[in-house]
């Protein structure tokens, strides 16, 4: 399994991703720490039963590992450089998203 498929099984608007991709980045921070899923969603600011859906999805496809009671980044390291290229696209992509938003709000704003 991958981040790929795990992805796949979740719905994907923009919400979703973004979610994900804090999610990813919480763990990925606190990478030797095992977290709850309510520390998860106290830390990215989201429902818990949101942040438990993506975390199951993600142990699901082995992408974070799960005791039971709290969750871990998988220490796998083609799991690691899959993640990377996700927070890396969706990076991009958000900067993309800003910048053209701003292109068009310096273009037909009237001052």
């Amino acid at each position: 399994m991958s981040l790929d498929r795990a992805l796949q099984g979740m719905l994907g608007d923009r919400a979703t991703e973004k979610t994900v991709r804090e999610v990813l980045s919480v763990l990925a921070i606190h990478r030797s720490e095992w977290l709850s899923a309510h520390e998860i969603a106290r830390r990215v600011e989201r429902p818990e039963h949101l942040v438990g859906v993506i975390l199951s999805k993600l142990a699901g496809a082995f992408v974070v590992c799960t005791d039971g009671t709290g969750y871990q980044m998988d220490p796998d390291p083609v799991v690691d450089l899959d993640v990377k290229r996700f927070l890396r696209r969706s990076d991009v992509h958000t900067q993309l998203a800003q910048d053209n938003l701003a292109r068009f709000r310096d273009r037909y704003s009237h001052h």
